[in-house]
């Protein structure tokens, strides 16, 4: 297994575990006070380990005069792309909308290889198949597919949402890879990290919408998803700016529903189908097989 392959897998399954933990902490705390609070403040804490791991690393890159305008436009639509998938868990089941939010990794890697000219091997688009299949499956409920045959009006609770935030977290990923191919991700993280903290500070001033909270017990989420996002945003940064495989880290990265939904059924009881866990077994392989590759 090559070097550049190496780091792709390590960046897409850091991320994975990362986004897979703060969905879940997320969902716990939006349910008891908002999505956007639950929102700012994560990522107001999720700066405090940027800046420790930046005061370890201290590069700064040089920067020209295209570079802080993309780092403000980038951190704004970060912040904001977020809002949409909190308000979307906030009315639905996690374990559900947590894997139509991950496709967004299928969209990331046809957008690389159809305007970027990223190459995948066969193998590969196998695995990228498999994967997107299981994504579509593990967020399926039979009932509703019947109803829909039926011609049955049905909707599931928090997907337009979800649907928003994936076509706008899709493109931003893609230009954000492009930006950051062979820089430090560290610094532009962090500021990143800033300008999306910064933005919903605000929307919150705009729409006039509070961000204090009474539950003292919450803090301790919003830390840990503050944490975990942190954590998943490093390993995809990290695997973006030192690999070329934009397809093997953004994939393994999007099967971060498979940790969500085994917490999700542990901890707070949602039903789990056998479909859903057929479809856990499909992501699971499509992993393998870029493993393998």
């Amino acid at each position: 297994m090559n070097h550049d392959l190496v780091v792709a897998i390590v960046g897409g399954l850091g991320g994975m575990l990362g986004w897979g933990f703060a969905d879940f902490f997320a969902k716990k705390t939006i349910d008891k006070t908002s999505d956007l609070k639950t929102l700012f403040w994560s990522q107001l804490i999720g700066i405090v380990p940027l800046l420790l791991i930046f005061m370890v690393h201290p590069a700064v890159p040089h920067l020209n005069r295209f570079d802080i305008p993309f780092l403000i436009l980038f951190g704004a639509i970060s912040g904001l792309s977020y809002l949409p998938v909190y308000a979307g868990f906030g009315k639905g089941q996690v374990s559900l909308l947590s894997p139509v939010f991950a496709s967004w990794s299928v969209v990331v890697v046809l957008l690389s290889a159809l305007f970027f000219g990223e190459t995948l091997p066969a193998l590969r688009w196998l695995a990228v198949a498999i994967t997107f299949a299981g994504i579509l499956a593990i967020s399926a409920d039979p009932r509703d597919i019947r109803r829909m045959l039926r011609g049955q009006k049905h909707s599931v609770r928090g997907l337009p949402e979800i649907f928003v935030a994936l076509i706008t977290y899709s493109v931003w990923l893609v230009f954000f890879n492009r930006f950051l191919s062979g820089k430090p991700w560290v610094f532009y993280l962090l500021v990143i990290r800033i300008f999306s903290t910064a933005t919903l500070y605000l929307y919150s001033r705009i729409r006039r919408l509070g961000l204090a909270f009474k539950q003292q017990d919450l803090w301790k989420y919003m830390a840990l998803i503050g944490v975990f996002d942190v954590m998943a945003f490093g390993f995809v940064s990290y695997g973006f700016s030192a690999s070329s495989l934009t397809s093997v880290v953004a994939i393994l990265a999007g099967t971060f529903s498979l940790p969500t939904m085994v917490l999700a059924r542990i901890y707070l009881k949602e039903k789990i189908t056998p479909l859903h866990a057929f479809a856990a077994l499909l992501i699971l392989l499509g992993v393998a097989i870029i493993s393998l590759e």
